[in-house]
Parts: structure tokens; C-alpha cells; sequence
């Protein structure tokens, strides 16, 4: 199936609602007043009720429950609301995947996210511009696992067999993730900006033009691949020097802190929203 065949189905995959978009637009603004959030969050019944859920975790509870968006907004302040409004609008998109198990899905695509806005509180790139691209640099995958379920098992065994995703996927079906995924994400209205960085993902860096968003997206995605096989810090200076995308967003050893201080907390972030 060609690429513009698989995109001819996009019209069988979710759409976001409005209130969805304009929320996750006005989280992205550097401008936004927790007021206006709020009042856009009350629109949505599942997003809002997910609100006062981690408004009541046990990491922001301060003891007394919130019944309210209101109070839910002034307790968790602007950036973990940011976070949780992008992270609960993708999942409210795509509430069922035959093919693949989705639990195990989200919590990776969390994972990515909060390293990849970890990695640009460490360098130039927009944190809540990093979590949003972490949030959808999979969503081609969600594409293929929707309209070409057929063919997802050929990936897997082609992956398995020592294929990298891209080539296993663009073997099998003409076309990759990040290409799939950046249309869909044009289709959806989101920036040029995220919309590029989804489509530069595999590659960040071709003929010395490069996206800083896609490369903190593959840098975060190698974190969470590589990470935990890495027994010492030596180890985790010497793997973070080796890779190209800490030359493109020229970041050196001190992020190693950051990794550490976040990694794991988005498999929790996904048990929260889902």
C-alpha cells in the first residue's frame, strides 16, 4: 500500500474535537492565564475529570480533596497542567487499538515525553514544545496499528529479527511512522515547527539542516531505550557523548541529572491519565 493510499484512510482514525485542539494550542502559549485554561478545560468532561484526578494524587495533594476544575487548575499550577493537557488529549483520541496493547504503548510515548522535555530544560529548546512532540512523535505508529493492522505483525517479526523500525516499516509497507505521522499531525493543525520535528525524527540532521525538536525526540527515545542497560554513570557520560544529537542541541554531561530525576515518572503520568 502506497503512502498516499494509507493517507487516504485518515478519514477512519479519530479525530481530536475542537475543545481538545484549542486546549493543547493555548497550553503552547507562552501567554496563557490559568483562568482561561480552566474555562476551556470545563468544556471537556473526560479531560476535566483527569484534572481533579492528579489534582488529588498523592504528589500534588495537600491534604483536602478538590471537587472542582477551578481548584483542580490553582493547585497544579501552569506546567503540570500544560503537561497533562497534551498527554490526556492524545489518549482521549485513540481509546482503542486492536492490534497492539495500549497500556504498554502510552507509557512509552509518556516515557519519551517527559524525557524529551527534560533534555530541553537542558539546552534551547521549548520544554512544553519538547513534551508536546514527545506526546505525538508516535502517532504514525497509531496510524499503522489503525488502518494497517493487517501488516503490523510483519513489522514486529522484521523489528525482532534485527530490522530498525523504520526499515522494517518502509519494507513492508512503502512508507515510515514519522512520515505518516507528520501529515497526520498537519491534518490535525498542529505547528510547522511540531509537524517538521515529527517528520525529522529518525533523521535530525541531513545536509546541516536539522530540527532541535526532532532531535531531542530521538535523543529521548534512545534514553529510554538504552538507559537502564547502562550499569554506572561513566557509562551513561561516555553513551551521552557518542551521540549526534548532543552535538545538535550541545548539551554535555550535566543533563545526566535530569534524566535521572525524571526517568520512570511517565509510566505513573500514564497511569494517571488513562
Amino acid at each position: 500500500m502506497e503512502q498516499n493510499e494509507i493517507l487516504s484512510h485518515a478519514h477512519e482514525l479519530p479525530k481530536i474535537p475542537k475543545v481538545i485542539r484549542e486546549m493543547m494550542e493555548l497550553v503552547n502559549d507562552p501567554e496563557v492565564e490559568l483562568q482561561e485554561l480552566a474555562r476551556t478545560i470545563s468544556m471537556e468532561q473526560v479531560v476535566s475529570a483527569r484534572v481533579i484526578r492528579l489534582a488529588n494524587s498523592a504528589h500534588f495533594s495537600r491534604g483536602k480533596s478538590v471537587s472542582s476544575v477551578d481548584q483542580a487548575v490553582v493547585r497544579l499550577g501552569l506546567e503540570p497542567l500544560k503537561t497533562l493537557i497534551i498527554a490526556s488529549s492524545l489518549v482521549s483520541a485513540f481509546p482503542y487499538v486492536e492490534v497492539i496493547d495500549l497500556e504498554t504503548f502510552w507509557q512509552e510515548t509518556f516515557e519519551v515525553a517527559i524525557l524529551s522535555k527534560a533534555i530541553a530544560q537542558s539546552c534551547t529548546v521549548n520544554p512544553n514544545s519538547a513534551f508536546t512532540a514527545g506526546m505525538l512523535h508516535n502517532i504514525g505508529d497509531l496510524m499503522i496499528y489503525t488502518v494497517m493492522a493487517e501488516k503490523v505483525s510483519t513489522i514486529l517479526e522484521k523489528m525482532e529479527a534485527g530490522s530498525a523500525k523504520v526499515t522494517a516499516q518502509r519494507s513492508t509497507i512503502g512508507t515510515d511512522s514519522a512520515i505518516l505521522g507528520a501529515k497526520l499531525a498537519e491534518n490535525w493543525s498542529f505547528s510547522e515547527e511540531l509537524v517538521f520535528a515529527i517528520s525529522e525524527q529518525y533523521e535530525p540532521k541531513i545536509d546541516n539542516i536539522y530540527s532541535p525538536l526532532a532531535a531531542t525526540v530521538r535523543l529521548a527515545n534512545a534514553i529510554n531505550r538504552d538507559w537502564d542497560n547502562l550499569p554506572t554513570m561513566d557509562a551513561k557520560s561516555v553513551w551521552l557523548s557518542e551521540q549526534i544529537e548532543a552535538d545538535i542541541l550541545f548539551i554535555n554531561n550535566s543533563i545526566i541529572e535530569n534524566i535521572e530525576g525524571v526517568k520512570g515518572s511517565g509510566i505513573e503520568m500514564a497511569r494517571l491519565v488513562m
